[in-house]
């Protein structure tokens, strides 16, 4: 046995002395890291149910289709739009719409931090239980295959009954749906020669069963629930062979928002308890000639790209002072929801709700007329723009014009001086001359000696300037400029 020198025994003491820290330290390193990665949600982006009512509003991450949420006529409509907006009443903040482009992107968006709540229905699959919290079902579902009606004594074509019988038919379902994994696991299941076409996220279902319909593809998938009023589309579309057991439908938050969960499942038991949820169900969802009516309408908004009948005289009456045309036709729809025989009971008239007195100074007469009334209106928004002038940020100046046509400018120019009384911003409207207007309905304020005219119900002119807004954002979302 060779001996070892003094000098080999220090080397050796010294490596085993460098080695030993170092693998303590990577060991250490590595263990940190899969604690981070398995509490990764502790860097989620903080947004609870508390700093929601805080900010005063509930984000919803919504995609844009003729069964959830869509713009008919000029209203947002839709079962996840009506059910999202009863939720932020409860919770007592204003619905804020998130628009979803792609599909893929939703849970990505939600993680970020992008809106609170997702809420177009998610099937629930285990694969999004890391990622997301899941509400309490709204519904349950299947899987439908998506296929032309085929009349086999004329062309040879079978029916596709079973899953053997998907064997070397080319499917397309989009990217890292649940539709795409579970033709994965059919595929791997059966061992069949199933050709399975991953789609862009862009491409909605609704987009993939009209592609059917037409014969640019043979076949799709979807879930029972949206297969069935799409084939009052269709009516030579094939829904009934099912390729999935059910599975629950539901919303999703971010996990580290349990208390935005916690309110959203008492709320949703509370809905079922009440019927709310099948009422809803039903309109949506079973009475079939409403999605075709919608769908196939000249206002369903996302193909037509129209509002109303008056899209082209509000396009011209906004061109005169420099509006976008989705803003005026929200103060529109606010007015008279596009009526143009109704009138107040205060006298206004028309389409924009013109007063004669306000008609007289531009001297037109005959209100009724859609085209003279839109005129006389905008004509008065024109004169409140001068008379606001003096706000420079136009975001900010466009809040006090809204709130100045609905109760006036003298009321708006009261809540100025309130503001400054009481130590707060003239020129600002969150936070400062919208709370002394709505302020100006207590003694207190409208018995002030700078709040000239006195008494306003000044919550009436601020939802009103909210509600257009709020309006004009969905416009912008889904209708081209």
């Amino acid at each position: 046995m060779p001996l070892i020198t003094s000098a080999q025994r220090r080397n050796q003491l010294l490596k085993a002395a460098l080695f030993f820290p170092a693998l303590t330290l990577s060991l250490l390193t590595l263990s940190g890291l899969v604690a981070i990665w398995l509490n990764r949600d502790i860097f989620l982006p903080g947004r609870d149910l508390a700093e929601i009512r805080k900010s005063g509003k509930l984000q919803v991450l919504l995609s844009y289709d003729p069964i959830n949420y869509f713009i008919y006529k000029g209203t947002p409509m839709g079962y996840s739009y009506e059910l999202a907006q009863r939720f932020a009443d409860e919770l007592g903040v204003r619905l804020e719409v998130v628009p979803v482009r792609n599909l893929n992107h939703q849970i990505p968006m939600l993680r970020n931090g992008e809106g609170d709540l997702i809420a177009h229905p998610m099937t629930v699959i285990e694969s999004r239980t890391d990622d997301v919290s899941f509400s309490t079902p709204l519904d349950s579902t299947r899987q439908v295959l998506i296929q032309r009606t085929r009349d086999s004594s004329a062309t040879g074509h079978r029916m596709v009954r079973t899953l053997e019988e998907l064997d070397r038919k080319t499917v397309y379902v989009r990217e890292k749906s649940a539709y795409f994994n579970n033709l994965m696991e059919i595929r791997q299941r059966s061992d069949i020669a199933l050709n399975i076409v991953p789609v862009h996220g862009s491409l909605t279902t609704g987009e993939l069963i009209s592609r059917v319909n037409s014969g640019k593809i043979d076949f799709t998938v979807a879930d029972s629930n949206i297969a069935v009023p799409h084939k009052a589309l269709y009516p030579a579309l094939d829904i009934s062979t099912v390729i999935s057991r059910r599975q629950p439908l539901a919303w999703a938050v971010r996990k580290n928002a349990p208390q935005l969960r916690s309110a959203l499942d008492h709320w949703l038991a509370a809905e079922q308890r009440t019927g709310y949820l099948q009422m809803l169900r039903n309109k949506y969802y079973n009475q079939q000639y409403r999605v075709a009516k919608h769908a196939f309408s000249a206002f369903y908004s996302e193909d037509s790209g129209s509002i109303s009948s008056y899209d082209n005289l509000v396009k011209t009456g906004a061109g005169t002072i420099g509006w976008d045309w989705r803003l005026l036709s929200s103060l529109i729809y606010e007015e008279s929801q596009f009526d143009p025989k109704v009138v107040s009971w205060a006298g206004a008239v028309g389409l924009m709700q013109v007063m004669p007195s306000t008609a007289a100074i531009s001297k037109i007469s005959r209100l009724s007329d859609p085209e003279l009334n839109i005129r006389a209106g905008t004509a008065y928004l024109g004169t409140l723009e001068k008379e606001w002038r003096e706000i420079g940020d136009p975001a900010t100046r466009i809040k006090f014009i809204l709130a100045s046509y609905n109760a006036g400018p003298g009321h708006v120019r009261d809540a100025q001086k309130l503001a400054l009384k009481y130590g707060a911003n003239p020129a600002l409207w969150e936070d400062n001359v919208e709370r002394y207007l709505t302020l100006k309905s207590e003694p207190r304020y409208y018995n002030d000696a700078v709040a000239e005219l006195g008494y306003c119900n000044g919550a009436i002119p601020v939802r009103y300037t909210r509600n257009i807004l709020s309006r004009y954002q969905l416009y912008m979302q889904v209708i081209p400029k």
